[in-house]
């Protein structure tokens, strides 16, 4: 029969054509070794050992992947998951069937050109020994290899749909003139690209050699054989040029400079030897496929290799590396300037540090009256309570029963009878692992108790005469300044497992009396429990109480991945998430978790990495979670920020724009802490933009540390509400002091607003290098060595109690600043610290009171406080939180009311000891009414102080009753 092959035909006429060449000739086809048979077919049972295993992995991924579909069609976000997922399919079919069939190709070609290469060779003897045919082996190999390369491709599917969807920054680096943009967005795939080539390359060269059987009986090679090898060779030896192109473009990221990025030698050394060995390495390449026809050329390619290691020794390594010790190491800083200059400028633009507003701060130090009257809802609004300790205090008062718990206290602002006050609240959770034994059963934990109940809320500058916070909300049901109706919360921080609300069950809502009242799960968003899903969820959980249980209806709604930091990530893997989520209370009576998320990338050049990290962030997007329907509302606050405009094309459906966020809730967006601290923390060295100041660290800024918890610690940045320049009204800001490095005066003062007004904005207040103003620790020092606080401390911490210090606060007030650290006693046999003293210090002087008005009347004097409408802070009534006799806290409707005077008593049979007790009873007691601020009751026990004074002269012939100098208040 004729054989129909075109490539045998090719063949032989290539072979022909090389032979009267005269330099080689391919051995005759009688000379060839007698083909032997193949092995006997191997029993077909042999592939149900396979069906197991794939059952188990198959297994797994259906019902993981109709599970998470299912939750994600709850929310109405199926496009995001099948976006995920296609995409990722979609590159794992492309990297295995593109590996394989690569692979095939070139083994029926490999087969074609030399059908005997593996005769008589050990892999056609394990073939015949095992019964397995080899081209079905090598069918299994090419299909396990494929699919390695398929997975290792599969996951970079974010990288792959980020490039397709790009767009520029603007801006261009100074080496190359690329946008910013192919660095963040191209190159990274280009690396991808490359590593799956050359991996795949080196698969099939070593498929051929081993297929051709190259080395098996001897080194003599047929042209066709040799055409092939030289063919993916010189393919894998363009990808080593494109490898050097993708270097020199890495060098924008390189530490081998002054600064983080190309420096002097990396553009005058480095980049010209990548281009040099690019040259070389295509050259190499076009040498091998003409010695595969000029075999003499081989003497060519063997001096072009040899130049080749030369040039990437010696111009790729031993002459940059010349470069910078000999030539640029003694003039750094003239080579090195324009360089710098890059990094500086880059660094900025990646942290957004070029958009602070510096601002010089010319104080006098002296904190005078005029201050006081000028900004007097400053002072109001400073926060005392540190939101550890009260994080503590809420727990043992506001918990109210062991299955609650305050996971964490937020610092936000809320019009509370038209005026605006910054708060602390925290979220009342239900944690079911807290309930007694006999309770944690299967109903109880799933069925009943679902959700926890309302918030705490209290003052950030109040605090009771028994050292306790006054409560804005507080209790169950929760009573107080603020409206909520709706305060379920089935999703929190610590809700971490799943519920099935809308049962034959009653939910547990709120403890009241001796009873508990209940309520029932009435939105749509969980999964429907119809029998699929039943059985779909109890194969995912692996309880089979999901279908056994009588209670779950169709109408059920399963409630899956409730923790609301889980809840995001899962949603959208690809943001960075703030580390501190917060509740927000709405004013239409329902309660809203609020999360911060960052778009990050470690590809923008010349950008200083924070923690090797990433070197570049962005606040683009805010997540807001209904806290009863877990519905979350992902807001872009910077939707022309490149790597969020990507994202908004790559999931239309997940993103909203800034406008749609209702009115109630943009009150209350926060500057986040976490991107504030990176940007602080950059900020110590990037401050500095003159090349001569930044190369000598001349002015490196020193986060400050203060003592908190009677330890050393950096400061953290807190909020506070406060006026700023260029505005009358308050602003919630976050703020954070600075210290010139190995010193401890201040010298700069870091704010950036929260208000929608203002968001974002960053201000500096800078105090110059030639007036002394005291940093933290310095005002730490002077409080350790006030003697009258310093007793103080030391008798609290022999009486079996301990001391814990809290946070310093650094207020400008007028033209000084104000420091404020409050004092916490906790008894050693007890939980809850409670607020003892406030330390106010200024530049001259530092006082300690019970409350934050006492010690104002300390510095200022009482009639300057009560001119600046502060007095008020200087009361401080008695606590409404009383605990029963098993140490339970009370409802309000049973605290104890205000204590009134005592009457006037006949003292004219007292002893002279009765008289003393009794004088020292009346001014107690009218230093409590002081406190409260019940005028009348410290009016009538001064007027009995002063009756029995004068009863107390008469009897011992003292000074006479009417020489008696009236008592008053300070």
């Amino acid at each position: 029969m004729r054989n129909t092959d075109p490539f045998a035909d090719l063949i032989r006429s290539i072979e022909e054509n090389l032979q009267r060449g005269g330099d080689w000739s391919p051995p005759d086809d009688d000379g060839q070794p007698e083909r032997r048979p193949q092995g006997g077919r191997p029993n077909p049972l042999w592939w149900l050992l396979i069906i197991p295993f794939l059952f188990l992995i198959l297994y797994n991924s259906i019902v993981g992947f109709l599970t998470d579909l299912t939750w994600h069609s709850s929310l109405n976000f199926e496009s995001i998951l099948w976006t995920r997922v296609l995409a990722s399919l979609g590159l794992f079919v492309a990297g295995f069937v593109l590996t394989f069939l690569f692979l095939l190709v070139n083994y029926w070609i490999v087969r074609r050109i030399e059908p005997f290469g593996l005769v008589s060779t050990p892999v056609e003897q394990f073939a015949d020994a095992s019964g397995v045919r080899i081209p079905v082996a090598a069918l299994a190999i090419f299909g396990f290899f494929s699919l390695l390369m398929g997975l290792n491709v599969a996951g970079e599917w974010p990288q792959l749909l980020l490039f397709l969807n790009q767009s520029d920054f603007g801006l261009a680096d100074p080496v190359f003139g690329r946008d910013v943009s192919f660095y963040v967005f191209t190159l990274p795939v280009l690396t991808i690209v490359r590593g799956w080539l050359q991996s795949v390359l080196i698969a099939a060269l070593l498929m051929v050699v081993v297929v051709s059987g190259v080395g098996w009986r001897g080194w003599q090679i047929r042209t066709g054989v040799l055409l092939h090898l030289g063919v993916l060779g010189a393919l894998f030896l363009s990808l080593l040029a494109l490898g050097y192109q993708i270097d020199a473009a890495n060098l924008v990221y390189s530490e081998r400079g002054a600064v983080f990025g190309a420096g002097y030698t990396d553009v005058n050394a480095q980049i010209p030897a990548y281009n040099l060995l690019t040259i070389v390495t295509l050259v190499t390449a076009a040498l091998l496929l003409v010695t595969v026809y000029v075999r003499r050329a081989w003497r060519a390619i063997v001096v072009v290799i040899v130049v080749w290691i030369g040039v990437a020794v010696v111009a790729g390594s031993l002459y940059p590396s010349f470069v910078q010790r000999f030539q640029v190491s003694p003039n750094e800083l003239t080579l090195e300037r324009p360089f710098i200059e890059h990094n500086i400028r880059f660094t900025r633009l990646a942290y957004s540090l070029d958009e602070i507003v510096v601002e010089n701060y010319d104080a006098s130090q002296r904190l005078t009256p005029t201050a006081l009257l000028e900004e007097p809802e400053t002072i109001r609004n400073i926060r005392l309570w540190d939101y550890r300790p009260l994080l503590e205090t809420y727990n043992q008062v506001q918990a109210l029963r062991q299955y609650y718990a305050f996971n964490d206290v937020d610092v936000d602002r809320y019009l509370i009878d038209g005026t605006r006050r910054q708060v602390m609240l925290s979220a009342r959770e239900l944690v079911a692992d807290r309930l007694t034994t006999e309770a944690q059963t299967w109903v109880n934990r799933k069925l009943v108790y679902t959700h926890g109940y309302g918030v705490a809320m209290s003052p950030v500058e109040r605090v009771t005469a028994d050292g306790l916070p006054e409560f804005y909300l507080r209790d169950l049901p929760p009573v107080g300044d603020l409206t909520i109706t709706e305060p379920h919360i089935y999703f929190g921080e610590l809700t971490n497992d799943y519920v099935i609300g809308r049962t034959n069950m009653e939910e547990f809502h709120y403890p009241q009396g001796d009873g508990n009242v209940t309520t029932r799960f009435s939105a749509d968003t969980g999964i429907d429990m119809t029998f699929w899903n039943r059985v779909l969820f109890a194969m995912r959980f692996g309880d089979i109480n999901l279908v056994l249980n009588q209670d779950i209806t169709s109408e059920s709604q399963l409630l899956w991945r409730r923790n609301i930091v889980e809840r995001v990530r899962l949603l959208a893997p690809f943001l960075v998430f703030d580390r501190d989520p917060y509740i927000v209370v709405g004013e239409d009576g329902r309660m809203y978790w609020f999360i911060d998320a960052y778009v990050t990338s470690d590809r923008f050049p010349y950008s200083e990495p924070y923690l090797n990290r990433f070197n570049y962030i962005r606040n683009s997007v805010k997540v807001v979670i209904n806290a009863y329907d877990g519905v979350p509302n992902f807001y872009v606050f910077e939707p022309n920020e490149p790597i969020t405009a990507a994202y908004m094309r790559i999931f239309p459906a997940l993103f909203q724009p800034m406008e749609a966020m209702p009115d109630f809730l943009m009150r209350h967006i926060r500057y986040p802490t976490d991107i504030f601290s990176v940007q602080a923390e950059m900020y110590r060295m990037y401050h500095m933009t003159n090349v001569l100041d930044f190369y000598n660290r001349e002015d490196v800024w020193a986060w400050p540390e203060e003592i908190f918890y009677n330890k050393s610690q950096l400061i953290e940045p807190y909020y506070v509400l406060m006026q700023t320049s260029g505005s009358e009204l308050l602003d919630f800001i976050q703020i954070l002091p600075f210290t010139p490095a190995n010193r401890e005066n201040m010298i700069s003062w870091l704010a950036a607003h929260s208000d929608p007004e203002r968001y974002g904005e960053k201000l500096l207040y800078s105090f110059g290098k030639d007036t002394l103003f005291f940093g933290p620790k310095q005002i730490e020092a002077r409080i350790n060595q006030d003697p009258i606080i310093s007793a103080q401390l030391a008798l609290w911490n022999q009486q079996g109690s301990s001391v814990l210090r809290g946070n310093l606060l650094v207020i400008p007030i007028g033209d000084s600043l104000l420091y404020v650290e409050p004092l916490y006693l906790q008894a050693q046999t007890g939980r809850i610290p409670e607020l003892k003293r406030v330390i106010l210090a200024t530049a001259e002087r530092t006082v300690m009171a019970e409350n934050l008005g006492l010690a104002l009347v300390q510095l200022f004097g009482r009639d300057l406080v009560t001119r600046a409408g502060l007095i008020d802070l200087a009361v401080s009534p008695p606590s409404d939180i009383v605990f029963d006799v098993d140490g339970e806290p009370l409802p309000i409707s049973d605290a104890p009311a205000l204590q009134t005077p005592v009457a006037m008593i006949d003292l004219s049979g007292a002893s002279i000891d009765q008289l003393i007790i009794a004088a020292n009873n009346h001014y107690n007691a009218a230093q409590n009414f002081l406190r409260e601020g019940n005028w009348a009751g410290y009016g009538a026990e001064m007027d009995a102080l002063e009756a029995t004074l004068s009863q107390l002269v008469q009897i011992t012939g003292g000074i006479p009753a009417e020489a008696t100098p009236t008592v008053g208040p300070d």
